[in-house]
């Protein structure tokens, strides 16, 4: 059977360029990635489940569901700075892991020619410096409503971890999660009264704009991040995130609607789903590497990971 060899969460940011050397604040939060990293080559994992978003790059208002699960090829945007083209994919982990889902009462999409942005894309650069070791990408949707609930989305995680440890085969997996904590972005869904009509038709009618579109918020990071950026990050609330995930106590968390979580953490907040499922997914102890509010990345910047003992091989 397959083995969960161990769990890493953290965010990311179109503001970090992935390297190690940061100065100033988010400098902790880069050497925790990639000690992450070494953490992930010493135990040598066969493939990486990701866990993560799109921010309207690959899935849009003509369809958009819940979860899906990446099988076949897989294919970088680019975008931040993130690997474009094709990526290595786990083929058969992922039939099996989908399967396996649908078995236990859930009904995620699956793509044969899946997209992923930086929301899945960035963790795996920073985990696997080669790109080589293949992914099983699992889109959660956290840009824009409908948005499975938080429950659900740990339901199902808990799933996808039974999936990977009933799969044949000797694989070692490693569970990512990418997303989060706190942010405040700029209003991209339906459900929320003050995205703007331009907006608002791109992510309903912007399939064949994405090119144009992600080039154009590449350009404005770059700019932003000249003239300097000062987001809003609600460290008290991060921190208080991270102790319940640690915890296995996030009965408190389930009970909050999307309306709450939104005005507490911000609208990025959302992609916090991604934490709880991978959390669910590994099912074992959680460390906390660690965290920064690191305002001028527009983001709370958390790290936290899990691993077998390496007796265990």
């Amino acid at each position: 059977m397959a083995r969960i060899e161990g769990f890493v969460a953290m965010s990311h940011s179109p503001f970090w360029d992935m390297a190690e050397d940061v100065t100033g604040t988010g400098a902790d939060f880069a050497r925790a990635a990639h000690r992450a990293r070494a953490l992930v080559k010493k135990h040598a994992v066969d493939a990486l489940v990701i866990f993560g978003p799109d921010h309207f790059r690959n899935f849009f208002y003509d369809v958009m569901p819940a979860f899906c699960i990446g099988f076949e090829t897989v294919e970088g945007f680019g975008d931040y700075g993130t690997p474009k083209g094709p990526l290595p994919v786990a083929k058969t982990l992922g039939r099996q892991i989908y399967q396996s889902v649908v078995e236990a009462g859930f009904d995620p999409a699956y793509s044969l020619k899946m997209g992923i942005d930086h929301g899945i894309s960035q963790p795996y650069a920073v985990l696997d410096a080669d790109r080589t070791t293949p992914i099983v990408p699992i889109m959660i949707n956290a840009s824009g409503a409908p948005r499975p609930s938080l429950r659900r989305c740990f339901e199902f995680g808990k799933a996808v971890g039974n999936a990977v440890r009933n799969a044949p085969g000797a694989e070692r997996v490693l569970i990512v999660a990418s997303g989060g904590l706190s942010h405040w972005i700029k209003p991209v869904s339906a459900d929320d009264p003050r995205t703007d009509s331009e907006t608002l038709d791109y992510t309903i009618n912007g399939r064949t704009r994405a090119v144009p579109y992600s080039a154009a918020r590449d350009a404005s990071v770059k700019e932003r991040m000249k003239q300097g950026v000062d987001g809003n990050v609600n460290a008290t609330w991060d921190q208080w995130f991270l102790d319940a995930l640690a915890k296995g106590d996030l009965e408190q968390l389930f009970a909050m609607d999307d309306q709450q979580l939104q005005k507490t953490a911000g609208n990025g907040a959302h992609e916090l789903r991604t934490w709880i499922a991978a959390a669910a997914a590994w099912s074992g102890p959680i460390e906390r590497l660690a965290y920064e509010p690191v305002r001028r990345w527009v983001t709370g910047m958390g790290c936290v990971g899990g691993f077998l003992p390496q007796a265990a091989h």
